[in-house]
């Protein structure tokens, strides 16, 4: 009995490594998540200092592939398929910090459609494997199964993407819900919390990351009630679209072009002329003062599928950078311009869009509306969760990160039971 009871005790030392890793892992994202956003805001504003980068967007695009071949990364690398590696407990590349860096760093420079958050994600994940490492983790009950290796990746996903929004609750459930609420990962959510916050502190201290204004969140109306619905509707329509379009761009690409320095040069060839030939040099860029904008009040009706088109295009050829602050300009800006269509409160309708086109486009509504009541306030999350829960359901299974944890664990369940099924004739 004795015996048994020290093989399923809690490991008082590995008790401490794992807290300690947290904390570790917690400065490393804080000190990821701000040298990402001091290169990028540089990017940024290089690029509209000289406007004339955007012609270099080919050469820039062929310059990060080069990159990642010298860093021995595979040119397809993405944040659709970290995440598939994050499910399967895949090892992360620690030279995928550097590479997604400098990778975002040139196509913003270039004028390219895309984010720094989905950057974060992996760069927290191979910080987090490599800062891992010297720990020696292992299970802290005596006698539970090995830790995986995709344990670390998830706590510096969290840690990374907690200090870049300042949201340490959602960025949490956000790697829960990217990795299928595993049960290697979800067990162990105190070290992600712990991780998230800690670099959520950091961050907040030295005032750097993504800051989205808050908006006024109006009184209780049944109208405003039916603008949840009907933002919530657009959104997964859109969130549809959007998560089709970028899946199919990606998968033509791969697998048709296939070679990824002419893809990116395509790209970027066809970015720079479509975006000279209409005039939309204001889509350029990370999205975030269209963003801002939006959440002001200011739109056009079209603008939201602008964004969504130079986004799918940029990243579907395969040039370096991220999803996610793309996808909550582009659900802010429908939701702006449907409260302008409707005569309600313009702000506070961008601000439900970005919300419900994040969970709809990810399938990722539980961290959609904690990050969304985190970014907002807890006044906006009974109205933040109507509309996420109108886009969630509205919407088909085609996130942009693969299938959702909801249609995943109905497709377990169908498994199981067609498993007992067979058993039962046999």
């Amino acid at each position: 009995m004795a015996n048994r009871r020290a093989r399923g005790g809690v490991d008082p030392s590995q008790v401490a490594r794992h807290f300690l890793f947290a904390l570790a892992a917690g400065v490393a994202g804080a000190a990821a998540s701000i040298a990402l956003s001091l290169a990028v805001d540089l990017a940024a504003g290089l690029s509209g200092r000289f406007p004339w980068l955007l012609l270099a967007l080919p050469v820039l695009g062929a310059a990060s592939v080069l990159l990642y071949r010298a860093l021995r990364l595979p040119a397809h690398l993405a944040t659709d398929t970290l995440v598939y590696r994050l499910r399967r407990n895949d090892r992360v590349p620690p030279a995928l910090a550097p590479g997604i860096l400098a990778g975002t760093f040139l196509t913003v420079l270039g004028g390219g459609s895309v984010g720094k958050e989905a950057a974060a994600l992996q760069m927290g994940a191979s910080l987090g494997a490599l800062v891992g490492r010297p720990f020696k983790l292992a299970p802290v009950r005596r006698g539970s199964p090995a830790i995986p290796q995709g344990y670390a990746a998830a706590t510096g996903m969290a840690a990374c993407f907690g200090a870049l929004f300042f949201a340490p609750l959602g960025s949490t459930m956000f790697v829960l819900e990217l990795a299928r609420f595993d049960r290697t990962v979800a067990r162990h959510v105190p070290t992600l919390l712990l991780a998230s916050f800690a670099a959520f502190g950091i961050a907040r201290l030295t005032g750097i990351g993504d800051v989205i204004p808050r908006v006024a969140v109006p009184a209780f109306s049944w109208p405003l009630v039916a603008q949840c619905v009907l933002v919530g509707l657009a959104c997964g329509a859109a969130g549809t679209v959007f998560g089709t379009g970028l899946r199919l761009a990606r998968r033509v690409v791969r697998r048709r072009v296939g070679r990824p320095l002419l893809a990116a040069v395509a790209g970027g060839l066809l970015f720079a002329g479509i975006v000279l030939a209409f005039g939309w040099q204001g889509f350029e860029g990370t999205g975030m003062p269209l963003l801002r904008g939006a959440l002001a009040g200011h739109a056009g009706g079209a603008d939201f599928a602008v964004k969504a088109g130079l986004t799918v295009l940029a990243l579907g050829f395969g040039l370096k950078g991220g999803e996610i602050m793309p996808m909550f300009t582009i659900g802010a800006l429908l939701g702006c311009a449907l409260g302008e269509l409707t005569a309600a409160a313009a702000p506070f309708s961008a601000a439900l869009g970005l919300a419900a086109f994040f969970g709809a486009a990810s399938r990722c509504p539980l961290a959609a509306l904690l990050m969304g009541a985190e970014i907002f306030g807890l006044a906006a999350a009974p109205y933040l969760a109507l509309a996420v829960a109108v886009a969630y359901a509205g919407s088909r299974d085609v996130g942009v990160f693969g299938h959702g944890t909801v249609s995943e664990l109905a497709r377990l369940r169908a498994r199981a039971r067609e498993e007992r099924m067979r058993k039962h004739r046999r």
